[in-house]
């Protein structure tokens, strides 16, 4: 799917994970979520590649949930587990499929912070989700996760680091929202063969499993 409906864009929540569902209708097993998003984690920089082992879904401490309301047994639980949500044996294959490519030095393992958006985060919003544990933080993803969770879909997700969040309050540098499309455009080299490799490297294990 190219593109995603956003939070801040006025759309709730359930809307926004809804082309998920659709997807597991029509038969997907596994979903691979792509996000742009601001580095936290210092050792971090521009271009980077984090997958994502974890996440803070900050919407969810405000009862923001795409989950809220009557459920839809036909797809899951009422409570799910968000426990090993990113599938440790995905990542896995993806770092192979980047030290393959040659880019093992720009691919990390880290933890997302979802935030709502669209502003970006004040320096002491960042230096909470630091203490929190976050090494990116972005305006997607975790509620499409969660969705495709309780469908019970294999999940791998990753984030694109657009820009390197600023925490100090001495500096005059500034992030905008040209920038990161700016980087998101160079990087398309790199992620489009890097996601085809993991696809093809899926689609082989499964194939293995089903012989």
């Amino acid at each position: 799917m190219q593109g995603r409906f956003h939070y801040y864009e006025g759309y709730p929540l359930w809307k926004c994970a809804m082309p998920v569902r659709v997807m597991r209708l029509l038969g997907a097993t596994h979903l691979i979520a792509s996000n742009a998003a601001g580095g936290l984690n210092k050792c971090y920089k521009v271009g980077d590649i984090m997958l994502i082992k974890d996440h803070i879904n900050m919407l969810g401490f405000g009862g923001n949930n795409p989950l809220r309301g009557p459920n839809e047994s036909r797809f899951g639980p009422r409570f799910p587990s968000m426990y090993g949500v990113y599938n440790k044996n995905i990542i896995q294959t993806a770092k192979r499929c980047a030290a393959e490519e040659g880019w093992g030095d720009m691919v990390h393992e880290g933890v997302y912070s979802c935030v709502g958006g669209p502003n970006f985060e004040t320096i002491a919003e960042l230096r909470m989700l630091e203490l929190l544990g976050a090494d990116a933080v972005g305006m997607s993803t975790a509620h499409e996760v969660i969705i495709a969770t309780h469908c019970g879909m294999t999940v791998l997700a990753f984030s694109l680091i657009t820009d390197m969040c600023i925490t100090d309050y001495e500096t005059d540098d500034d992030v905008n929202h040209e920038e990161v499309l700016s980087v998101g455009k160079k990087s398309e080299k790199v992620l489009k063969p890097f996601v085809t490799r993991i696809v093809d490297s899926i689609a082989n294990q499964l194939q293995s499993k089903s012989c």
